[in-house]
């Protein structure tokens, strides 16, 4: 993956938030980590589902976008197995698995020490360059 593109990514808003890094990123394919806070869990003590997505989209937006195409998702469909807890580590990755230019396919997962905690498809649509080269 380009570097300027790389930090491109890095920059994103939302990751900050989620408190997200990138431990890996290469052409349709990203892999990122973050840590369960209290604000992310729900009434039962658990992580959210919509954390746990939140980490699988953020791994498909740098798969999905590392061909320096701009590319947005269309659908993601996550099903989730096993619960994370507050202070645990969890990884979500991305990779492609299909398509051409407009759309393209992944398959997301989601661990929790290696262990698959949640995992997915989804649709990304896109058709703009990030970076004019």
């Amino acid at each position: 993956m380009d570097e300027s593109l790389f930090e491109f990514l890095k920059e994103d808003k939302f990751r900050e938030y989620l408190g997200a890094e990138i431990i890996e990123a290469e052409e349709g394919y990203a892999r990122v980590e973050g840590i369960v806070r209290e604000e992310f869990t729900n009434f039962h003590g658990t992580a959210h589902g919509s954390f746990i997505i939140a980490m699988a989209d953020f791994a498909l937006a740098i798969a999905a976008n590392s061909d320096n195409i701009r590319r947005f998702a269309a659908t993601i469909k996550m099903d989730f197995f096993k619960p994370a807890y507050v202070g645990e580590k969890i990884v979500a990755e991305s990779r492609k698995t299909g398509g051409g230019r407009k759309l393209t396919f992944y398959e997301n997962q989601v661990l929790k020490d290696d262990e698959v905690i949640a995992k997915g498809d989804a649709i990304a649509y896109g058709k703009i360059e990030i970076i004019e080269k």
